[in-house]
């Protein structure tokens, strides 16, 4: 009595090939939920760096500030504030008119206190826009308490939860402290979405 075993061997053989394809399709999904973890990374990383040069940026142009007030000690009290919102300081900017009323760098040039603290401060906001583009500053207060700075730039990558919307920076309010009062914007700024601000004191 003989026993054909042909057809259980294709059986087998049919179900080893399902399982193959089951295991490839598995490892592909597999791969493909890798390489969205990774460009997901790599997205965040390039998020934080941008913050990070961003920040840097501004640490040195307070220091910078912070530098120009300390060598001009004859300016009045108030020599170094800077007016104007976000908006009106980038047309500003954009079209060229933040000059000085007089180059104390010119050869043979003497300048008052008061020139000099205008000529640092345009040297100052166009240098911001310069390592920073698409930046201004708002400075208020005095030499005596200090001046409260706050520089503003636009950050395109400062979007809300759905990943498309600018998001608005915090307002400040009276009493906040830490990174709250470090990082609102004044009611002065009148900064419109998608431009983050810092706040420093700097007392010279």
């Amino acid at each position: 009595m003989h026993f054909n075993a042909r057809p259980a061997q294709r059986i087998r053989r049919r179900a080893d090939r399902g399982a193959t394809m089951i295991e490839v399709l598995v490892a592909i999904l597999i791969l493909s939920i890798g390489m969205l973890g990774i460009a997901g990374l790599q997205v965040a990383s390039m998020k934080y760096s941008q913050g990070g040069w961003a920040r840097a940026a501004v640490a040195s142009g307070l220091s910078d500030f912070a530098d120009r007030i300390r060598a001009n000690p004859g300016s009045t009290t108030t020599a170094y504030a800077v007016a104007g919102d976000y908006t009106a300081q980038r047309t500003a900017l954009l079209a060229n008119t933040v000059v000085a009323a007089k180059d104390c760098e010119a050869a043979a040039a003497v300048c008052t206190a008061a020139e000099l603290a205008d000529f640092h401060l345009v040297q100052w906001r166009l240098s911001i826009d310069a390592s920073m583009p698409g930046s201004a500053a708002l400075v208020t207060g005095d030499r005596a308490a200090g001046y409260t700075t706050t520089v503003m730039w636009f950050d395109k990558a400062f979007l809300k939860k759905d990943g498309v919307t600018l998001d608005d920076s915090a307002a400040c309010v009276a009493g906040a402290t830490g990174t709250a009062a470090r990082n609102c914007c004044p009611a002065a700024a009148n900064a419109p979405a998608g431009v983050r601000c810092t706040n420093m004191v700097v007392v010279p």
